[in-house]
C-alpha cells in the first residue's frame, strides 16, 4: 500500500521484482486500479454515506441486500426474468414439501398448493410465448403441471397430492432452471455483504422507492444525495465505478494477489497517491478485507495457507488510533479496524503484515500488540518514544535511550 506512490521506480516491472502497479491514470505496462462499489460491505458503505445508525442505516442495509438478491425488476432480458422466477418456484415448492402432510394432504393446505402451481402455469405459459429461444425443458415442464392440475379438476376433485407427483414437478423446475443457466447456488438468499455485482444507479432507485413506501423520504435525502454524488464524481469513478467493462472478483483476485504461473512477478503495489482523498481509506479498507477474506477461503478450500504479507507504508494513514465509544464510525475507523483484524488474525491463514510509520503514537494499540519485530530508526518525539517503550520488554528499555540520537542510517533490530 503505497500512498505516495513512491515504490513502482524500485519494484515496479521494469525491475528485477517484476511488480504489478496498479494506479489512477495507469500507463504502459501499469494496470489501472479498480474498487468497484459492489465490493463494498455494508460497514464500509455506511461509513462512506455516513448513515445514521437508526432511520438510514436499516434502509441502506435493506437496499443493498435487495441488491445482492437482484429483487429488483430492471432486467431487460426475458431469459433471466423467466430464469428468476422458476428459481422462486423452486424454493416455494421444495419449502411446501417439507411441511409434509399440512401442505400435500390437509385442507386447505393441498387446496392451496393446486391454485399455487395454477397460477404459476399460467404465468410459464405467458413468459414461453415471450422467450427469444425456445426451450424444451420449459414446454414439457407446463405440460406436467397441466395433467397435475387436470387430474384435481371435477365436481369433487381429490386435492391429495403425492410426494412423488410433486417430486416430479420440482425436478421439471429444476432441469428448465438449469437449462436457462441457473444454478441452485443462486437460490441461497444472500446478506448485504455478498460481493455480488449491482449497478449504483440501481441501488439508489431502489433505496428511494423503499424510503417512499416507509414514508421516511425526509431521513434519507442527504444519503441518497451523497451516493448520487459519488456516482457522478468523475475523480471516482475510474475506481468505483465498473458499469461499462464489469469487473470478474475471480480475476481481480488473480491479477491483485496473483496466481499460478506468474512468474517473478510476486509484488503487487497498489499506488494510492492520486486516489480522492475522500474514499483513500475506504479503497485500502476494501482491498485488504478482500485479501483477508480470499486468503480464509484458499485455506479452507485447500487446506493450506497461501503465504501474503500485506505492506502498509505511512501506516498511520490507515492504522489511525480511533474513539471506540463513537456511535457513527467513520471511513478512516472502519479502515482501522479490517487491520486490526488482520493482525488479530491473519497469521492462521498465511497474512503477515509489515507496519511502516514515523507516528508509532498514532497507530491503533491493538495492531501495535500484536507486533512481534521492530525496526527502530530515530526518533525524536516524546510521545512516540513513550509509546515505543510500551512495547517493548523492561531489560531492553536501556537500548531505547539512544533512539533520539542515532545517526542516519542506522536502526535497533529487536
Amino acid at each position: 500500500l503505497d500512498p505516495n506512490g513512491e515504490y513502482a521506480r524500485a519494484l515496479g516491472p521494469t525491475t528485477k521484482f517484476k511488480g504489478r502497479v496498479f494506479k489512477v491514470e495507469a500507463e504502459g505496462s501499469e494496470n489501472q486500479l479498480q474498487v468497484p462499489s459492489w465490493f463494498w460491505n455494508s460497514s464500509e458503505w455506511a461509513s462512506f454515506t455516513q448513515a445514521s445508525p437508526k432511520a438510514q442505516l436499516p434502509l441502506l442495509k435493506r437496499s443493498l441486500r435487495a441488491m445482492r438478491n437482484e429483487e429488483f425488476d430492471l432486467q431487460k432480458n426475458i431469459d433471466i426474468e423467466v430464469k428468476k422466477y422458476l428459481g422462486t418456484i423452486l424454493v416455494s415448492l421444495k419449502a411446501d414439501k417439507s411441511k409434509g402432510a399440512a401442505a400435500l394432504n390437509d385442507f386447505p393446505g393441498a387446496k392451496n398448493l393446486l391454485a399455487k402451481i395454477n397460477i404459476w402455469r399460467q404465468s410459464l405459459e405467458e413468459y414461453k410465448a415471450r422467450l427469444t429461444t425456445p426451450c424444451p425443458e420449459l414446454d414439457k415442464l407446463i405440460i406436467s403441471i397441466q395433467d397435475f392440475c387436470g387430474q384435481r379438476e371435477g365436481r369433487y376433485p381429490d386435492y391429495n397430492a403425492k410426494v412423488s407427483a410433486v417430486d416430479n414437478i420440482i425436478n421439471g423446475v429444476l432441469s428448465s432452471f438449469q437449462s436457462l443457466g441457473g444454478d441452485e447456488c443462486e437460490l441461497l438468499p444472500k446478506n448485504e455483504d455478498i460481493p455480488v455485482p449491482f449497478d449504483g444507479n440501481n441501488l439508489v432507485s431502489y433505496l428511494e422507492a423503499l424510503a417512499q413506501e416507509n414514508g421516511s423520504e425526509q431521513y434519507v435525502e442527504y444519503l441518497v444525495a451523497r451516493i448520487r454524488t459519488m456516482l457522478a464524481d468523475t475523480r471516482m469513478k475510474p475506481i468505483t465505478n465498473d458499469s461499462e467493462h464489469r469487473v470478474d472478483l475471480a480475476n481481480w483476485l488473480e491479477t491483485y494477489i496473483g496466481k499460478d504461473g506468474d512468474g517473478d512477478s510476486c509484488v503487487s503495489i497498489i499506488d494510492l497517491s492520486l486516489v480522492p482523498t475522500e474514499i483513500t481509506h475506504l479503497v485500502t479498507a476494501v482491498i485488504s478485507r478482500i485479501i483477508f477474506e480470499s486468503l480464509q477461503r484458499y485455506r479452507r478450500l485447500y487446506n493450506k495457507s497461501l503465504p501474503t504479507v500485506l505492506v502498509a507504508e505511512e501506516a498511520h494513514t490507515f492504522i489511525k488510533r480511533y474513539r471506540e465509544d463513537s456511535e457513527n464510525q467513520d471511513v478512516a475507523a472502519v479502515c482501522c479496524q479490517v487491520f486490526e483484524k488482520i493482525a488479530r488474525e491473519g497469521r492462521k491463514f498465511g497474512l503477515g503484515m509489515v507496519i511502516s510509520s514515523q507516528r508509532p503514537s498514532e497507530l491503533s494499540p491493538t495492531v501495535l500488540s500484536q507486533c512481534n519485530t521492530f525496526l527502530l530508526h530515530r526518533i525524536s518525539n516524546d510521545k512516540d518514544q513513550e509509546q515505543v517503550h510500551k512495547m517493548v520488554p523492561d531489560n531492553l528499555r536501556g537500548l531505547l535511550r539512544e533512539l533520539p540520537s542515532l545517526p542516519s542510517q542506522h536502526a535497533i533490530l529487536m
